[in-house]
């Protein structure tokens, strides 16, 4: 009876220390995905900027720019919003919209993060090259500040996640016990 007491505190410590890492998944996650963003905001600037391509070519080739890697939700908005473009039933606005909608939906990615993508691809849609440009160079730096905001983040909270879930496994189990 005993030893089946012991197991049952070592499952309960062990999903305790399960859950204090969840969190630390979240953040890398949303790390993750804001790296990716980075990325494809870099390589849309150069398709604009120098391939002087239409943007829904220019989304297409930035969301598939890196083979090695799975589409995240930033890329897969900007494949969704190439060919919404390419159809061109409704207004930039309007597929835009709809484009982040479908696919920021169950992610990681915050309320406001979606809303700052929104807003900084509206200016794409009315702006010359020039502008285009400035406006992800701008974009770009801010979700590269953002990246080291959550990496720092990550650093600082991931110790602490695990040790406050592995001590809540530990107090559940005492009271069980």
């Amino acid at each position: 009876m005993e030893y089946i007491k012991l197991v049952g505190a070592a499952l309960v410590i062990f999903a305790g220390a399960g859950f204090g890492a969840c969190p630390v998944h979240k953040i890398r996650e949303r790390t993750k995905e804001m790296e990716e963003l980075y990325f494809c905001l870099l390589r849309l600037r150069s398709e604009i900027n120098h391939a002087v391509r239409p943007l829904p070519e220019a989304f297409r080739s930035a969301a598939e720019s890196r083979q090695g890697t799975v589409g995240g939700v930033y890329r897969n908005a900007m494949k969704q919003l190439a060919v919404r473009m390419e159809r061109g039933r409704e207004s930039y606005e309007v597929l835009l919209r709809e484009s982040a909608q479908e696919s920021f939906k169950g992610s990681v990615v915050s309320k406001e993060e979606q809303e700052v993508f929104v807003r900084n691809f509206l200016l794409l849609g009315g702006a010359d090259r020039e502008r285009q440009s400035q406006v992800l160079e701008y974009y770009a730096e801010a979700v590269r500040m953002a990246i080291a905001q959550e990496k720092q983040k990550k650093k600082e909270r991931a110790y602490l996640y695990r040790s406050l879930g592995i001590l809540g496994g530990i107090f559940l189990s005492v009271i069980l016990y």
